[in-house]
């Protein structure tokens, strides 16, 4: 899922300099959780903000078993590709691995 840093950005983009380059990334109401209208991929979308908190302890509290959170990052490899160093100054993406028992009292996987 898009990470609640970038879904409670200003327009989801950077704050640019005067010669253009992204000065930081600008969060504002990141504790007002709800709709969030931007532009994606060239089109008017509609996005839901939620924090962190509580997208991990809405997981908890309906019985899930965290195993795996993850603020991805870009590899090494892809450091030469214009503009992504800058994906190293914000998230984007969270990944979230759980697990809830069944009435059997085994795990069933739910992957985000």
């Amino acid at each position: 899922m898009e990470h609640p840093v970038f879904t409670a950005g200003v327009g989801q983009d950077w704050i640019y300099s005067k010669d253009n380059k992204p000065q930081y990334w600008p969060v504002d109401n990141y504790f007002l959780p709800g709709r969030r209208n931007t532009r994606f991929l060239g089109c008017d979308v509609v996005k839901q903000h939620h924090t962190l908190t509580q997208i991990l302890m809405g997981l908890l509290q309906h019985g899930f078993v965290l195993e795996v959170v993850e603020e991805v990052m870009p590899p090494e490899e892809m450091m030469d590709i214009p503009g992504m160093k800058d994906e190293l100054r914000r998230p984007m993406m969270l990944l979230v691995r759980a697990t809830v028992q069944n009435k059997c009292g085994s795990r069933t996987g739910l992957s985000r």
